[in-house]
C-alpha cells in the first residue's frame, strides 16, 4: 500500500525539480555568456591592434609632413634670396647648390 505524500513533501519535491532546472539553465546561460564575451574580447583586441597600427602609420606620415613643411619653407627662403641676387640663371643655380637645395647632377 502506497502512502500518501503530504502537501509539504509535494511542494518540497516540486521546489527541488524547479531549483535543479533553474540551476542547469543558469549554468548553460553563464557558459554561453562566457563564450560570447570571449568572442567579443577577441574581436576588440583585433580591432584595437589594427587601430594602433593605423595611428602609428598616421603619426609617421604626420612627422614626414612636418619635416617637408620645414624643408619647403627653408627652400622658399633660399629661392627668394637667389631671386634677389644679380647674375644669370646659371650663377643662381650654383648658389642654390651651395645651399644644398638642388642636386646639380641632373642639370
Amino acid at each position: 500500500m502506497r502512502r500518501k505524500k503530504s502537501s509539504r513533501t509535494i511542494f518540497r519535491d516540486l521546489y527541488d525539480v524547479i531549483e535543479g532546472t533553474l540551476q542547469t539553465r543558469l549554468l548553460a546561460t553563464a557558459r554561453e555568456c562566457g563564450r560570447h564575451w570571449d568572442d567579443v574580447n577577441a574581436k576588440q583586441e583585433s580591432i584595437t591592434g589594427r587601430l594602433q597600427l593605423l595611428v602609428s602609420e598616421w603619426e609617421g606620415f604626420e612627422a614626414q609632413r612636418e619635416e617637408l613643411v620645414v624643408l619647403l619653407a627653408d627652400m622658399d627662403v633660399h629661392l627668394s634670396e637667389v631671386d634677389q641676387l644679380t647674375g644669370n640663371t646659371c650663377e643662381k643655380l650654383k648658389q642654390l647648390q651651395v645651399w644644398g637645395c638642388f642636386d646639380m647632377t641632373y642639370i
